[in-house]
């Protein structure tokens, strides 16, 4: 149970213990009426009559009997509803050859997720929306890339299952901590959208301005990225003090819920392990309680949780379990992207550590 909703339940039942107790108890069993007093709805608790028994100098016994004590209790309405103050949403969108369909897609099913979202979520509740890419080698537009010819093959589910694919994706693998390569959304940089790295709005505001931008953010993240797919690193990177300057703003920690989206059609060549990643997000979030302030959710392959990819793996290191769809299948997206998902982040935000 959550630990406020517990609070509270542990508060009501002693008040119920109280007023219903045995009225034989003795002063001492009831407890000292200056303690704390009991919040609730109910305007006060009567405790019931009290007993003390004394002796005379000449051993006679004498029972004196208190009237009912009472703890005033304020009114006032039940405890608010516990929720969170923010939510920050990231989408890890893959930019590499063949995306543009999805990309579409996806900015379709854009508008009925933040319906979704907004009805789900608590009042005035502020919102960060940012997109990265899958890319960490190409270096700008025109620029040597490697969007056709990879040297490394991924047309099947798994890549980098070798010690020999491993080595030749790592020299096309340049992470932030080795450079800026100067590309619009790549190495976990957001990527910037009419002037925009983010947009920031709020439950209670329009929500046209926010379906408008991300509408054109995901179709302009492009299709000339590398087609070595790195979706965990952008993910773990978007989150890493490495990139502070360039996401500077977009990342609440306390009270916060961060939900990661991939859309990606390729198996993640991500080169370091794991748990590198999944640390870099983890330290971002530990002033809000972790894992508990963590989402993930996807339009992926089917392949990828057969084959426990490490974009799955990563998906399912946090809290809830993912929120995923087929990305083959677009007229679901909508149902991905829409009720189900935002279900997830309004309970996740309802059940955000206190602390």
């Amino acid at each position: 149970m959550h630990v406020r909703s517990f609070a509270f339940a542990c508060g009501l039942a002693l008040a119920t213990l109280i007023a219903c107790g045995d009225a034989t108890q003795s002063t001492s069993e009831v407890g000292d009426p200056s303690g704390p007093v009991l919040t609730g709805t109910t305007t006060g608790i009567v405790l019931p009559p009290t007993s003390t028994t004394t002796t005379g100098p000449g051993g006679e016994s004498s029972v004196t009997t208190a009237g009912p004590e009472k703890y005033d209790l304020p009114d006032g309405p039940d405890p608010e509803v516990p929720g969170c103050g923010a939510v920050d949403v990231l989408f890890v969108i893959d930019n590499s050859k063949s995306m543009a369909q999805y990309q579409s897609a996806l900015a379709e099913a854009f508008p009925q997720f933040v319906d979704a979202m907004i009805a789900n979520l608590p009042e005035s509740v502020d919102l960060h929306v940012g997109v990265t890419t899958t890319d960490f080698y190409c270096t700008g537009a025109g620029q040597e890339c490697c969007p056709d010819n990879c040297p490394v093959g991924n047309t099947q589910c798994q890549i980098g299952t070798t010690p020999e694919e491993v080595e030749a994706i790592d020299k096309y693998y340049v992470p932030p901590t080795s450079g800026d390569n100067g590309a619009n959304g790549s190495q976990g940089r957001l990527f910037v959208y009419e002037g925009l790295s983010y947009f920031a709005t709020n439950t209670d505001d329009d929500p046209a301005p926010l379906k408008a931008w991300f509408t054109g953010a995901a179709t302009a993240a492009g299709e000339q990225g590398s087609s070595l797919e790195m979706p965990v690193a952008a993910a773990a990177y978007a989150t890493s003090t490495t990139n502070a300057v360039a996401n500077e703003g977009f990342l609440r920690d306390s009270d916060t819920i961060l939900l990661v989206f991939f859309l990606t059609n390729d198996p993640d060549a991500s080169v370091e392990v794991l748990s590198t990643y999944t640390a870099m997000v983890r330290e971002a979030k530990a002033d809000c309680g972790g894992d508990a302030c963590i989402l993930t959710a996807g339009l992926i392959k089917k392949c990828v949780p057969d084959e426990n990819q490490k974009l799955w793996q990563f998906m399912k290191a946090f809290g809830e379990p993912p929120i995923w769809g087929d990305i083959e299948d677009k007229a679901g997206y909508v149902d991905v992207v829409g009720d189900a998902l935002a279900a997830t982040i309004g309970d996740a935000c309802i059940h955000i550590p206190v602390g």
